[in-house]
């Protein structure tokens, strides 16, 4: 289904299509990296392979029984596959995004994603609760490891989801509320102000902010709490710098309300202890990252230049792994290290690129944007500035869940609306 509305989206905005108008590099960067991606895929001589990849073949002589004589550069050609397929529905679902934006619909999504975050923390705290290890109650992570999560088998993953989530339906409340907290002119009858003021949709938006919050931190996802962190950080720097948007601190008490609501809630639902405990352990949890790291470090330093392949890091690390012999590294735990390992230089200049000219364009859209909209786009900004963070710890953003939200949140933050 997720390929099919894709196609769907390619087909009806054919995001390539730019009517004159000149190509941004930001695209072209993106388009720099699928092909590239596709590149690793294509059969090359040995002459070439033991230039670009030295450590290639050795690598694939302890993986394969048979190897032939033209390799191409990624050591599990079917995970590369794969990886390049939903990479480039990503970047179909941003070009569109970001075209479809233009005319609208970003509240409407905004609102989606707020309504969608408020059932699925409430499913996923039933779940923790009840679901002993089974996800809905029915199935068993084929995976060992911490019990899944509302629809993640991995809890972090669904920590970064609501990473992104609460500060984008945040900055829509603050939106929202600044909208409609204009005084009047002349006094209004008390029974008017009070349903001025329990405005339903401010309601939703605080209850969802509320809930997801409770989510995140039943999760006892310290890197989703460090992304969350990083989150509230740049959304108070957002605030010093001056809020425009926001007519009244109307805003601020909603918000209020919700960080109010989520306190009691965990105050009433979660012991202090296992949240002290959690974090007294961070030191156990630095020092295994520390190990995968360091084993993914030589690989990095093997395919300094072509990578092992997109999408390949579980499959070279039975060949590099070394600690922890009954445990498999299916991931860095570092989703940079991760692209370093899986791309190299070669992947990894054009993404850098890309992150690089996606900073200048968010930059200008946010120093030009004066209306309602400003924290909105800081709300979609904030959630990516927290994943990233949470990035240093883990690989949530490789979920295409995960990346179609980034991918959407992206949209937001830099689309220009069609002038009338």
């Amino acid at each position: 289904m997720p390929a099919v509305l894709c196609l769907l989206l390619a087909a009806w905005y054919r995001p390539w299509v730019y009517g004159g108008a000149p190509v941004r590099p930001l695209d072209i960067a993106l388009g720099v990296y699928a092909l590239l991606t596709a590149a690793q895929l294509l059969p090359l001589p040995p002459a070439v392979t033991g230039v670009a990849a030295p450590a290639l073949r050795p690598t694939m002589t302890q993986l394969d029984l048979v190897v032939p004589a033209w390799l191409p550069l990624s050591v599990d050609a079917r995970s590369t596959a794969v990886t390049f397929l939903v990479n480039a529905a990503l970047t179909i679902v941003f070009l569109a995004a970001r075209r479809i934006f233009r005319g609208g619909g970003v509240r409407l999504v905004a609102r989606g994603v707020a309504l969608m975050g408020l059932l699925l923390s409430l499913i996923a705290l039933a779940q923790d609760q009840t679901g002993h290890g089974l996800m809905y109650w029915t199935w068993k992570p084929l995976t060992e490891g911490a019990f899944p999560f509302g629809p993640f088998v991995n809890r972090n993953h669904f920590a970064t989801w609501v990473v992104m989530a609460t500060p984008f339906t945040l900055g829509y409340l603050a939106a929202h509320s600044g909208a409609h907290g204009s005084r009047p002119a002349a006094p209004l009858p008390l029974r008017r102000r009070i349903v001025l003021f329990f405005d339903g949709r401010a309601i939703l938006l605080t209850a969802s902010a509320c809930v997801m919050v409770v989510a995140l931190v039943a999760t006892l996802s310290r890197s989703g709490w460090f992304g969350m962190s990083v989150s509230a950080a740049l959304g108070v720097v957002f605030r010093r710098r001056g809020g425009r948007g926001v007519g009244s601190g109307r805003a601020w008490w909603w918000i209020a309300a919700a960080a109010a609501g989520a306190i009691l809630l965990l105050a009433a639902s979660m012991r202090a202890d296992t949240i002290i405990e959690r974090l007294a352990r961070t030191h156990v949890s630095v020092a295994d990252r520390l190990t995968i790291w360091t084993d993914t470090v030589p690989m990095v330093r093997d395919f300094w230049l072509t990578g092992t392949g997109a999408g390949t890091y579980e499959t070279a690390m039975l060949v590099y792994q070394r600690a922890s012999p009954g445990v498999r590294f299916n991931e860095a735990h570092n989703h940079y290290l991760q692209i370093a390992a899986e791309g190299g230089v070669m992947l990894g200049v054009p993404l850098a690129v890309a992150f690089v000219l996606y900073l200048r364009q968010a930059r200008r859209r946010m120093a030009a944007e004066h209306s309602g909209m400003f924290w909105i786009r800081a709300g979609a900004l904030c959630g990516l500035g927290g994943a990233a963070a949470q990035s240093v710890w883990d690989t949530g953003l490789s979920i295409p869940a995960n990346a179609a939200l980034a991918c959407v949140l992206a949209a937001i933050v830099i689309h220009e609306p069609r002038r009338h």
